[in-house]
């Protein structure tokens, strides 16, 4: 999952943009370098001269080994950066760390200036099937929900879903069409269609939002009255007998 830190606080809200486009962006090759040593004072250094320092990291729970330190071009990063903003961290990226053989990574984490945003570095994380990314949703014809035309919203309960990913083409976003939904109804993970080789980490049947609104807006069941058209009894008429 992207992670966006302020440099004044490391412990940083995690959250991916949404991006009306579900089509995977074909991957990219990014150069990067090899940097001999780590430090706020190496790291100035190296911006100073234009470079973005990172790390890619390895396997492991926490990509710690193997890891490499790195940098690469400020001005290549933030070229990427404004294109794809925060979908960024739903790419499969390869980079190449000087003359070797280029690997796949996926986009860890970015430390952000606290004024600016400006990129101040730049982590990699080694890509492999099986990795988990958060995919944020994305909902389609809004505009032909009567609930959402009378006034209602869509009420979140997930922004995002957690995906096993055993693809090197991910969807920048999960598509979830509520065209007709009303005030009231639910939106279930059934209610996606997921790409081959993207398996939701979700339980099923898990709500992912609502139409929310007030009372009013719930459409009023439209009453039905059948006309019931009683048949009148003929009276049977006596036969007349005569009297002798």
């Amino acid at each position: 999952m992207l992670m966006l830190t302020r440099q004044s606080r490391l412990h940083g809200v995690a959250f991916l943009a949404r991006n009306s486009s579900s089509v995977a962006v074909a991957p990219t090759l990014l150069q990067l370098h090899p940097r001999p040593k780590d430090g706020s004072r190496e790291s100035r250094r190296l911006r100073r001269s234009g470079l973005l320092p990172g790390i890619l990291y390895g396997e492991g729970s926490d990509g710690e080994n193997s890891k490499v330190l790195v940098s690469m071009n400020q001005t290549d990063f933030e070229r990427e950066y404004r294109k794809l903003r925060n979908s960024m961290g739903n790419q499969v990226y390869e980079v190449a760390i000087g003359d070797a053989k280029p690997t796949k990574v996926l986009l860890r984490d970015i430390t952000l200036h606290p004024v600016t945003d400006v990129p101040l570095t730049v982590n990699f994380l080694r890509f492999k099937p099986g990795r988990t990314v958060h995919i944020p949703l994305a909902f389609l014809n809004e505009e032909t929900s009567p609930g959402l035309k009378r006034g209602g919203y869509i009420n979140n309960v997930r922004h995002e879903i957690p995906c096993k990913i055993d693809t090197e083409t991910i969807p920048t976003t999960l598509d979830v069409d509520v065209n007709g939904m009303h005030v009231g109804q639910r939106i279930y993970l059934e209610n996606i269609t997921f790409p081959e080789n993207v398996t939701p980490l979700v339980k099923e049947r898990s709500v992912i939002a609502t139409i929310a609104g007030k009372r009013g807006l719930i459409p009023k069941p439209e009453v039905v009255v059948e006309e019931v058209v009683e048949e009148e009894e003929e009276e049977e008429e006596e036969e007349y007998q005569p009297v002798f």
